[in-house]
């Protein structure tokens, strides 16, 4: 008996893996037991190529099928979503776009150039294509050039395009009108124009000796190695830190307008213009005043060992006791070091200033319920300044609402006049450009009062305009 349980035990053991084995395969989804009689020697012989394009549709009852996506591409492992054109090409469907604005080229020299990018001249092939590069053109050429495209005549006036032999007889209409001058000329080649007569843009019949700008179109799939292979300045470089790879200099802050204040002198007796740029080796830093000789503009460099009141200090200017007749004027930075040389945007110094109120004003009346501006009479001033009403002491300044407010003139407006607006008033102004301010003298505004309401009027002085809304950035 003892026996007979171990030899049934050890039978249990052997079959347990089958046993697991049938319910692991129970398991699997429905999809592979239904295919479990398929003959083997055909899943062997399944040809490779349609193995690899079977469709991948999701199952619903299948959690082991792939969803269904875009179609892959094998070589590239990159979608057509996904792919990009290179820098400085533009995508338009799926071929890749690049207008080339200098060096100005013939036509063959142009499509030699375009071949190079592994691309030819643009063909234009559909109606898209053609409002395509019409809506770049006007966005990319506001000072209206002509371009060369890809297309060639076949006989008589009908033309067709360079790459697919497309014929351009639909875009008759986009064709602009030959320059009725009298002068014979082979024009042998196409281009994009703007017509300044028309004002539009079009394609003109131009010769093939002219040195013109041209546009390059190759598809997406074939620049794909061109865009693996951008280069930039650390191409080829082995150096560890980023900043010592050697490289021309590059502005990280350029200069800006500047007003010195004369008021403050006694505090702040210097201006600095400043310039920042990197760079390997460190760039070194030039400035220059920029003035008239008759109808030229010469930049004339500012030297420190000969003037003492100039201190350049890496990339800041500074000037000691500005002079207004002198200093004032045009400045820009130039930064160099052995690998380029760059010029800055060109910077106004100018002298702010405001001058005193009158020390006494006459006193303002309006009547209740009407309307009433009261006028600010600032003093002369550079550059423009920032308005503040006070009323009975400084810095009780007014609160601007519906019915009273501030103007960008400087005047207080009330809508309609209440005998709470009767007060001491004063107008205070300070400068856009620095922390100057003035005070203006105190005056009364009375209030005429009516024993009887009166319907709300507006003298005709009043604003009937108003500032659009504030945009980000604004005061």
């Amino acid at each position: 008996i003892i026996s007979k349980m171990a030899g049934a035990k050890l039978l249990t053991l052997l079959f347990l893996p089958i046993i697991a084995n049938c319910q692991e395969y129970n398991q699997l989804p429905n999809w592979q037991n239904q295919d479990q009689n398929w003959p083997n020697n055909q899943q062997q012989n399944w040809p490779n190529n349609q193995q690899q394009n079977w469709p991948n549709q999701q199952d619903q009852n299948n959690p082991w099928s792939s969803p269904q996506g875009d179609v892959y591409d094998s070589q590239n492992h990159l979608t057509d979503d996904e792919k990009k054109c290179p820098k400085h090409w533009i995508r338009f469907h799926n071929s890749c776009y690049r207008f080339i604005k200098s060096p100005l080229k013939t036509r063959d020299e142009a499509r030699r150039a375009c071949e190079a990018y592994q691309s030819d001249l643009v063909s234009v092939s559909t109606v898209e294509e053609h409002g395509f590069l019409l809506q770049q053109l006007q966005w990319q050429d506001p000072q209206h050039r002509t371009w060369y495209i890809g297309a060639r005549q076949s006989g008589g006036t009908s033309w067709t395009s360079d790459g697919d032999g497309t014929s351009l007889q639909f875009l008759e209409n986009a064709f602009l009108p030959e320059p009725n001058d009298g002068i014979y000329v082979n024009r042998d080649a196409l281009a994009y124009s703007f017509s300044n007569s028309l004002k539009r843009w079009g394609i003109a019949r131009v010769p093939s000796h002219e040195q013109l700008l041209y546009i390059c179109e190759a598809s997406i799939d074939s620049l794909q190695n061109l865009a693996e292979d951008e280069r930039d300045y650390t191409y080829g470089v082995e150096i560890d830190n980023p900043k010592q790879i050697p490289r021309g200099p590059y502005f990280i802050k350029q200069p800006e307008n500047t007003v010195f204040d004369i008021v403050n002198r006694n505090l702040h007796n210097e201006i600095v213009l400043s310039c920042l740029a990197g760079g390997y080796p460190t760039p070194t830093y030039e400035w220059f005043k920029e003035d008239y000789d008759n109808v030229r503009l010469v930049a004339t460099r500012i030297d420190p060992l000969s003037n003492p009141k100039y201190t350049i200090s890496g990339g800041n200017l500074i000037i000691y006791n500005p002079d207004q007749t002198e200093d004032r004027g045009s400045y820009h930075c130039k930064a160099s070091n052995e690998f380029g040389v760059i010029i800055s945007e060109t910077v106004e110094l100018s002298f702010g200033y405001i001058l005193e109120f009158n020390l006494k004003r006459s006193e303002e009346r309006g009547d209740q319920n009407w309307g009433k501006a009261v006028y600010c009479d600032p003093p002369q001033h550079f550059p423009g300044i920032k308005y503040y009403w006070a009323r009975d002491y400084f810095p009780n300044l007014v609160e601007e609402d519906k019915r009273v407010f501030v103007s960008n003139d400087g005047a207080l407006y009330f809508s309609a006049l209440e005998p709470i607006d009767q007060g001491n008033y004063s107008c205070n102004v300070q400068s856009v450009a620095t922390a100057t301010g003035k005070n203006g003298p105190f005056f009364p505004l009375k209030v005429n009062s009516h024993s009887s309401f009166q319907q709300l009027k507006f003298p005709n002085n009043f604003p009937k305009v108003f500032p659009e809304a504030p945009v980000a950035g604004q005061q």
